[in-house]
């Protein structure tokens, strides 16, 4: 399962803590941030793609 939290303050601190792992999308330019379900889109689709 994909746990995803806000733009601003991403998970509780509880709830990360039970993730298996973490991932992060690198943003190249002046963007400060990626639209949550953007950021998911990307997550389920890699999954997908890897699943194939």
């Amino acid at each position: 399962a994909w746990l995803f939290g806000n733009e601003a303050w991403g998970l509780p601190d509880d709830l990360a803590a039970a993730a298996d792992h973490r991932v992060a999308i690198p943003i190249h330019g002046k963007a400060e941030s990626l639209n949550l379900s953007t950021a998911a889109a990307l997550c389920l689709y890699a999954s997908a793609r890897v699943q194939r």
